[in-house]
């Protein structure tokens, strides 16, 4: 695998930076905290999302990026030989996942999860072994030295891969113990609680059975010969009970016809009886109709009179209102006078006290003679209109003696009403009455005359009542019969019922048993092939001990290669690192770390610090070969963070020379450090700085 370019938009501290990834060492320069590890995470997150990023996914995007700007990294590498272009994005407020990659031009994947999946099936690993593989940083190798050797031991072997047939090795364990469960489950299953075997069980209760079944054979044998005996009575009994059966119908049909010439006689003896009485009821309400009808010429007068009596009533009407309306216009008339008079001797009185020599209060002349007229002529308007009161107070009287006399005339009035109406509901009494009877008269001679065609259409009935009473005796005496010969069939319907309940009851328990045995048959059937599973299981449980045994050997025999195998890589790494003056760097048993001294094995405390960080990085560097050529050489590069850790300028320059000579096992390595004089020992350098805003970009010098 060969990196070829990177865009990124918008990750970590990258707004919108391009590279190009050229081969041999590369060194990645930058002060701390401005992006140089983020460049490379962002590779790993691009081929495998969100797991391979050091923090939550909210945390990739760029702080102070807009939420309608995406989080976009592009990556174009070779992979056996084909070109990818790797897309990952994240959009939104919700920052929604999106992927997808092209090989060789061609849509291959679209999709953040199954782009995921589609990477790790292609490069054949996982983010964690990727990191491993490809990915060195100070942080391990200090690790590697500050572990204990049994934590180096599992760092290693999880590194290298091991850890794989660990997880094969606890999975066939696994299997074992799920076989031997199994096993012990089985076993137990073929025995009963007190560790009888079920088979032999089975076999005795299906022999148990078939005895049980032969005995309810014989029994059940027994009861049909009984039924069958019981089946010929009943069929005779039924033939008796249809004889009688036969016999009283016929009586009943005789007795019938009787009855039917009984209910006619009767009948014409019922219609000849209400003939009689409706006839004499007609008779006799025929008599009441014309008394009635006598009773009616008395009100023949009647409406004569009520007509009189309504003019009469009116005239009064007119009369009253007539008077009670001269008596209202006398008495207001007289009030009108009685005003006048008094206004006018108020007047008069006026003149008298004011002399002749006052002046008049309507023209301001003196009054002088003036006086006694208007005097005299006052005293005569008082006189006259006094005359006119009197006058009025007679003529009130004649009113009012009119009006009583009419008052008096309308009482009698409402008496002779009173009588005239009593006398009109009298005549409607007497008038319903004729219509009812009339109708009722109607009705009677109809039903009367349809009783009469009844009677003429029965004819002649003859009925002989001691031949009727004879043949109620005899269907009695026949009924009585039938019913005891249904008693009979009953009683022994009862007991063929009985029986037969009884052959089913026998039948059910055959079917029964036979179902029980064909029940312990499957149970045999059942354990047979339990048994053959135990069998298998055995056999499958003793290839897992035999595969376990043959993986345990496997992994002995990778552990034991891996040792002298990173010995040898780590060796001819130091020996170059350190220009030939230590030759040989080892991992013992217990992976303690030995570096020879003039041939003698030495433990890496004897040594300085950068002595100790450089071994240390040997051996990661040992790993990443030892993974690289596993791979068939298809991860062709290697990232190196911060490893110079506590080394000089001349251990400085020989790690580069010596990651130089590398090119056959790595066409890519980067360098990722802090320190800037690097740049001058590197084949390409790139610039990673931060400006004032916070946001990182990438230059190639």
């Amino acid at each position: 695998m060969i990196l070829k370019s990177i865009r990124l938009k918008n990750f970590r501290k990258f707004k919108e930076s391009y590279v190009e990834f050229p081969d041999g060492v590369t060194g990645v320069v930058g002060l701390n905290g401005v992006g140089k590890s983020s460049l490379f995470e962002a590779v790993a997150w691009t081929l495998y999302g969100p797991v391979a990023a050091r923090t939550s996914t909210d945390q990739i995007k760029r702080e102070g990026a807009a939420s309608s700007e995406p989080c976009r990294v592009e990556l174009e590498f070779i992979f056996d030989d084909d070109a990818y272009h790797v897309v990952r994005e994240m959009s939104g407020k919700n920052l929604s996942a999106s992927g997808s990659a092209t090989v060789n031009g061609k849509m291959a994947v679209n999709g953040a999860e199954v782009l995921s999946r589609f990477i790790q099936k292609k490069l054949g690993m996982d983010w964690k072994s990727f990191y491993t593989s490809i990915f060195a940083k100070q942080k391990e190798l200090n690790t590697l030295s500050s572990m204990s050797p049994s934590e180096r031991r599992q760092l290693i072997l999880r590194m290298l891969g091991i850890n794989a047939v660990d997880e094969i090795l606890s999975q066939i364990r696994s299997d074992i113990k799920e076989k031997k469960n199994l096993i012990d489950n089985l076993t137990g299953d073929l025995v009963d609680e007190h560790g009888q075997n079920k088979i032999l069980l089975f076999k005795q209760e299906i022999e148990y059975q078939q005895k049980k079944q032969q005995e309810r054979f014989l029994r059940l044998e027994e009861q049909k010969k009984y039924h069958q005996k019981i089946q010929e009575n009943l069929l005779k009994i039924k033939k008796d009970c249809e004889a009688q059966k036969i016999s009283y119908e016929k009586l009943l049909s005789t007795s019938g016809q009787l009855e039917e010439n009984k209910s006619k006689f009767e009948k014409k003896q019922r219609f000849e009886n209400d003939i009689k009485l409706m006839e004499k009821t007609i008779h006799e309400r025929r008599g009441t109709l014309e008394k009635i009808k006598e009773n009616l010429l008395l009100f023949k007068s009647l409406d004569k009179e009520l007509q009189d009596f309504d003019q009469q009533q009116e005239k009064n009407t007119s009369s009253i209102q007539t008077l009670i309306k001269k008596k209202e216009q006398n008495s207001t008339l007289s009030i009108r006078l009685r005003e006048d008079m008094k206004e006018v001797t108020a007047k008069k009185h006026v003149i008298e006290k004011m002399g002749p020599q006052a002046k008049c209060p309507t023209c301001e002349r003196v009054l002088g003679d003036q006086q006694k007229k208007l005097i005299t002529a006052f005293t005569e308007d008082i006189a006259k209109k006094n005359h006119e009161v009197h006058r009025l107070i007679e003529e009130e009287k004649k009113l009012q003696m009119e009006f009583d006399r009419s008052s008096r005339e309308k009482q009698a009035l409402q008496k002779k009403n009173m009588f005239l109406r009593s006398r009109v509901v009298e005549r409607e009494k007497f008038q319903s009455t004729v219509r009812h009877t009339t109708q009722e008269i109607e009705r009677e001679n109809q039903e009367l005359d349809r009783k009469k065609k009844d009677l003429r259409t029965l004819g002649v009935v003859d009925f002989d009542e001691k031949q009727y009473r004879l043949i109620r005796i005899r269907v009695t005496e026949a009924y009585t019969r039938y019913q005891e010969s249904l008693a009979r069939l009953d009683e022994i319907k009862e007991k063929q019922q009985k029986i037969a309940v009884e052959l089913k009851e026998q039948e059910g328990e055959k079917k029964l048993i036979d179902q029980q045995i064909k029940t312990y048959e499957k149970n045999i059937e059942e354990q047979q092939r339990l048994e053959k599973k135990l069998e298998t299981e055995r056999l499958e449980a003793q290839h897992c001990n035999m595969l376990s045994e043959v993986m345990e050997s496997f992994r002995t025999f990778l552990i034991s290669q891996i040792r002298p195998m990173l010995s040898a890589h780590a060796s001819e790494l130091f020996d170059e690192l350190t220009d030939g003056k230590y030759s040989q760097i080892e991992l013992d048993e217990d992976y303690d770390l030995l570096v020879y001294d003039h041939g003698v094995p030495y433990t890496i405390e004897r040594f300085s610090g950068g002595e100790e960080d450089l071994a240390n990085l040997c051996i990661r560097l040992a790993i990443s070969e030892i993974i690289t050529e596993r791979a068939g050489s298809v991860f062709q590069f290697v990232i190196l963070d911060e490893i110079f850790g506590s080394q000089d300028q001349i251990r400085k320059q020989n790690i580069i020379k010596t990651l130089n000579g590398f090119s056959s096992k790595f066409k890519q390595i980067f360098l990722i450090t802090h320190v800037e004089d690097i740049k001058h020992f590197t084949e390409h350098t790139m610039v990673i700085s931060e400006d004032e805003s916070g946001i990182s970009s990438i230059k190639i010098e």
